[in-house]
């Protein structure tokens, strides 16, 4: 599983990399299945940034964008509803993998 993590308009610390990379693994543990994670953190203004994930899992490719006055908050923020889709998509993911299974 690959991770690949961007920083548009400022340098990320190692510190922040790693923060990115440990609530990645918080997906992680909702769903394995996870081909790749495309993690994209941009300063819009000075006082705002946004954070863009596109994860590929089987059949299936989801995106999604935070913004928020802090880059963490920002990070936070994406990765919480990044896990609400990954459920969603699990199950029906399940739901269909039992339909061709039964059959």
């Amino acid at each position: 599983m690959n991770i690949l993590i961007t920083a548009r308009q400022f340098t990320i610390s190692e510190e922040t990399r790693n923060y990115v990379e440990n609530e990645i693994q918080r997906v992680l543990k909702v769903f394995d299945r996870v081909v790749s994670v495309h993690i994209t953190l941009e300063r819009i203004k000075s006082y705002e940034y946004m954070t863009q994930i596109v994860l590929k899992a089987p059949l299936k490719t989801l995106t999604l964008r935070e913004k928020d006055e802090e880059l963490t908050k920002s990070i936070d923020l994406a990765v919480d509803k990044m896990i609400r889709q990954i459920q969603k998509y699990k199950g029906q993911f399940q739901t269909k993998h039992e339909k061709i299974i039964s059959t």
